[in-house]
């Protein structure tokens, strides 16, 4: 008797594919807030979703979230509440905006290298679709596009979006944000839009620039986003995992190489959040 093997092989690579939904989503829900918008009077005029990208409340959320917003609150899924200090930069055509919220030693969602997003790749996308906060659903990137009649690029993604998941982090299966959630076409069915992580870096390099003496907001480079790479720290995390797990997404490197290239001592302490260079993926 012949026994067929294909199938189950082809099962194991999509296994292997498939994020790992609870501890994606207990790790990452931290860093997602709600955005509240109020009015002279605080009321509440509209919501949205944000995330935090560095500690100290580096925050990223659309350009059309914050329109005409007088007072911003953002709303941690514990129910804390921080105050959003300052707009820091705007990229309208690309629907991103960079926010200061007041805050320190936060948890933050790590960046995916430029280029990661391929079309095919499972992702989790974390929002407050209607004011439910907390929200996750998955699905695939279905195709890097280019809008008719505009300079711009986006991912098109499978998984479900509704108002107020505007500004919601799309992450890939290791809890990476390679995109920003942007808008979806109702006509049609899972026809849902996200702007790609690699437009974070002009918004942080123009914000640095417009406030290079008084702001306190990281640059494009310091949080990474220049090359080589970086992989920002979580709990419980040794040199090794880490190259274990870089090594999964095709990074080969060794705990010597990352502690020679971020200048490490020996016994240097590992802190969540923490960014470390890596060296760049090998084509």
């Amino acid at each position: 008797m012949t026994f067929r093997w294909l199938p189950i092989l082809g099962l194991s690579a999509w296994t292997c594919d498939s994020p790992d939904l609870p501890t994606l989503a207990r790790k990452s829900r931290p860093a997602v807030y709600l955005i509240a918008l109020l009015d002279e009077d605080g009321k509440t005029t509209g919501s949205g979703t944000g995330f935090v990208i560095s500690p100290d409340g580096l925050l990223i959320t659309n350009a059309h979230v914050i329109e005409g917003a007088k007072t911003m609150i953002a709303k941690a899924e514990n129910g804390g509440l921080f105050p959003i200090r300052k707009v820091l930069a705007v990229d309208s055509s690309n629907d991103l905006a960079l926010l200061q919220m007041e805050g320190k030693d936060l948890p933050c969602l790590p960046l995916a290298p430029q280029g990661f997003a391929e079309a095919g790749s499972r992702i989790v996308v974390i929002g407050s679709p209607l004011g439910l906060e907390g929200t996750l659903s998955e699905g695939i990137i279905s195709a890097r596009r280019s809008l008719p009649g505009q300079k711009r690029e986006v991912l098109q993604i499978s998984a479900p979006i509704s108002p107020g998941s505007s500004g919601s982090p799309v992450l890939d299966s290791q809890g990476r944000v390679v995109g920003v959630a942007s808008f979806l076409i109702m006509e049609g069915q899972s026809l849902n839009f996200a702007s790609p992580v690699e437009k974070i870096a002009p918004l942080l390099t123009r914000a640095d620039r417009n406030s290079a003496a008084t702001s306190t907001a990281p640059s494009a480079k310091s949080l990474g986003l220049d090359r080589p790479p970086t992989y920002s720290i979580k709990p419980g995390d040794t040199l090794t995992r880490i190259c274990r797990e870089l090594g999964r997404a095709g990074v080969r490197t060794s705990p010597e190489e990352i502690r020679n290239l971020n200048q490490l001592s020996t016994n240097a302490v590992l802190r969540p959040g923490q960014l470390l260079r890596i060296p760049a993926p090998h084509p």
